[in-house]
């Protein structure tokens, strides 16, 4: 009997075309909706960090704001925001100095002066094998001043949204954020 072998390729294409035909119309234009508003919405506040004096990334700027809150190890960060160990190393080490943003590559200020120490890893005491990341007063005075541009940059976005509609989007951003706190995906 001749037994059919399957590539992962072809698995994962399965899954998708039995995920999508459980797909409402509505879900679907949401779904739309999300797809097209989210780049744009990074472009938006992404393009006012242009007049700080180091530019960060969506990336390590989600990571400095959960730094923030508390000490993290790199597991746990990588865990927190669903990326691979190896990928949030690079993300700390762009953040302590150690390597250039992506933003200063791209934009061309590739000097080689002293990038500033945004988080600093500490060595446990009780186990020198584990190392956890916390923010540094720099990086906190960066993420205050990147948040500010970003926050000015999303309101000047919602000064166009009709008044009456606000509390109806509010809602949405809600009901949006819990979904996603209890996604698997």
């Amino acid at each position: 009997m001749h037994e059919l072998k399957y590539s992962n390729e072809a698995v994962a294409q399965a899954e998708i075309i039995a995920v999508s035909a459980e797909i409402t119309e509505q879900e679907r234009r949401c779904a739309q909706h999300l797809m097209t508003l989210l780049p744009q919405m990074r472009r938006v506040i992404g393009r006012d960090h242009e007049g700080l004096e180091y530019p960060l990334t969506m990336q390590q700027y989600a990571v400095l704001k959960g730094l923030n809150e508390r000490s993290y190890l790199i597991s746990e960060l990588a865990d927190k925001f669903k990326v691979s160990r190896p990928t949030m190393s690079r993300i700390v080490d762009g953040l302590e100095g150690r390597r250039k943003n992506p933003t200063e590559v791209e934009s061309g200020h590739e000097d080689n002066a002293r990038r500033p120490q945004l988080v600093e890893r500490v060595e446990s005491q009780a186990d020198r094998r584990l190392v956890s990341v916390r923010i540094t007063s720099e990086g906190t005075r960066i993420l205050n001043c990147y948040h500010l541009k970003a926050e000015a940059s999303a309101v000047a976005v919602l000064r166009h949204v009709p008044a009456q509609e606000m509390p109806v989007l509010e809602h949405a951003f809600e009901v949006l954020q819990q979904a996603l706190s209890v996604s698997k995906i």
